[in-house]
């Protein structure tokens, strides 16, 4: 007798591409009742394996049973399992690129029916570019004259002082070290060994201590008055004893030739000579910088365009985990930040952000920017000899790679390239500033950005990612192919045109504030680039 042949399954999808906005977009997939089935069973064989249940053996209560007890789970994890498995192929199918994993939206799923499910995620924005050659820039840039110089080299001066050991009675401006012995009235007494203060006889501590010599005791009582922020002492009698232990002067070198061969010159001829060249190269680079963002900033107004909320979203962690760091190191707590605040005055810095990625690469793409392995390695080699990396070439390039860094070299070589060719075409006045219309160019600028953090913005990429797992790592602008490592492999990764950078990111709970799901991921596309601030001049 023949044996009954399995009718054959063909998972037939049927795919809606639902457009919300130009980089927002959902899918609806209805899935064939045999598979929803299948996957239900699936997961319901793993539960029962997992669950104890009163009555029952492990992994023996009945469907029905497990059903009603554990069905939210169930279906919650039958959703995700068929999300997995369909989406990235469903989206290729539909003819759309996501550069983020999908949320869930919505799903109807049920056993020995055809379900469906609906995952929301973001898309790229496409980028009409406006006319970026032949720009007309003002090139502003700080004057280095004699003054200028002058001032550099009184700030060598003042970083070369040496706190010199003195013999005299401590007087004001001395370093005093000493050991402290307090007691507060009605308090028990503390002590604390090396203190250095510099003394200041305006303080009423301190002018109890000037006229001290080298290991003279003194003893003093100080009334504290009753405003003191500190509660425990305000309005009581401090008693006070101090021993003076070491005692120096702070003694700035003349401007000499002594003064330049300690910093490596011959004499003071050839060290005013290095100033004056390394100030004019760092105002060279400063006004380079402020004509890039110039640039940045006119092409930006000039092309409006949509970009991804997860993009965003993300921009937003690095930045709130950038002011979290930079807090930390100040000694404050960061769970005393409000975050939901900080992460909404930093929204329009981190869409301009995301938005000056996605132009530059659009730019970068036009041009047919490219960087060569060539260029990478210089570019490594300089950075050792500058740095003198004791490593050879081979470990060293090869630990830059482990961590992802030559995508950024790669990115930031790429993103000069495009500032570099739009400058070439750009129609330049240069304005040469004095002292006191740069420092108000620059306090303006400073008032414009006050609070934003420092975000690095190179080509290696922008990128998407799950929102409960994408934070961590250095700054960055986020976008479709960025530093982050995910847990899909989509089939357009491979045709990028720069590799990802394999960074793994720490967990993070979603902000349920944000204007996004909580699962966003990218695929890999080109390399959005990203524009520099304007930097610091050296002396300023």
């Amino acid at each position: 007798m023949a044996a009954t042949q399995t009718p054959e399954r063909k998972n037939e999808l049927k795919v809606q591409l639902i457009n919300h906005s130009a980089t927002r977009k959902g899918l609806e997939v209805k899935v064939p009742a045999w598979e929803v089935s299948e996957v239900f069973g699936q997961v319901i064989a793993k539960i029962a394996k997992q669950v104890k249940l009163p009555g029952f053996r492990p992994g023996k209560a009945p469907r029905s049973v497990l059903m009603s007890k554990f069905q939210r789970e169930i279906v919650s994890e039958v959703a995700q399992s068929l999300v997995e498995r369909h989406f990235w192929s469903a989206a290729a199918a539909a003819g759309t690129q996501p550069i983020s994993n999908p949320a869930l939206e919505k799903a109807d799923l049920r056993e020995g029916v055809d379900g469906s499910f609906k995952a929301l995620f973001d898309v790229a924005p496409e980028v009409d570019l406006p006319a970026y050659q032949g720009l007309a820039v003002a090139k502003k840039k700080r004057r280095i004259d004699d003054e200028a110089v002058t001032e550099h080299l009184e700030g060598i001066r003042e970083r070369a002082a040496k706190l010199v050991p003195v013999d005299e009675a401590s007087a004001k401006g001395h370093y005093a070290t000493l050991d402290i012995k307090v007691k507060p009235q009605g308090m028990k007494p503390q002590s604390y060994q090396d203190q250095v203060i510099q003394l200041d006889d305006a303080r009423p501590f301190d002018k109890e201590v000037v006229g001290m010599k080298l290991d003279e005791r003194r003893t003093f009582d100080l009334d504290v008055p009753a405003e003191d922020p500190n509660k425990n002492i305000a309005g009581k009698k401090v008693h006070y004893e101090v021993t003076l232990k070491d005692l120096r002067k702070r003694e700035v070198p003349e401007l000499n030739d002594e003064l330049a061969k300690d910093l490596d010159k011959a004499d003071l001829k050839e060290l005013m000579t290095w100033v004056r060249e390394d100030l004019e190269q760092a105002a060279e680079r400063d006004a380079m910088a402020r004509m890039q963002t110039t640039m940045l900033d006119a092409l930006l107004d000039a092309a409006p365009f949509e970009v991804p909320a997860s993009m965003v979203s993300l921009q937003l962690d690095d930045y709130s985990q950038e002011f979290a760091q930079l807090i930390s190191r100040q000694g404050i707590n960061p769970n005393r930040v409000n975050w939901n605040a900080y992460r909404q005055t930093r929204r329009y810095d981190a869409e301009r952000a995301v938005r000056s990625g996605y132009l530059l690469q659009a730019i970068g793409n036009a041009e047919d920017i490219q960087v060569s392995d060539e260029e990478i390695d210089a570019e490594i080699r300089t950075f050792m000899d500058e740095n003198k990396v004791q490593q050879t070439f081979e470990a060293f390039k090869a630990e830059l790679e482990r961590r992802g860094n030559t995508t950024e070299i790669k990115g930031r070589l790429r993103t000069d390239k495009i500032f570099e060719r739009m400058a070439a075409s750009a129609k330049v006045t240069e304005e040469l500033l004095d002292k006191k219309a740069f420092e108000e160019l620059a306090e303006l600028e400073r008032k414009r950005e006050a609070g934003e953090a420092v975000s690095r913005f190179d080509a290696g990429g922008l990128e998407g990612g799950e929102l409960s797992e994408q934070e961590g790592g250095e700054p960055h602008v986020h976008g479709p192919d960025c530093d982050h490592d995910h847990d899909h492999e989509h089939a357009h990764a491979e045709a990028a045109e720069t590799e990802a950078k394999p960074k793994k990111a720490a967990k993070k709970t979603a902000k349920k504030d944000e204007d996004e799901p909580k699962t966003e991921a990218p695929a890999k596309e080109d390399a959005p680039e990203k524009p520099k601030k304007a930097s610091k001049k050296k002396g300023e």
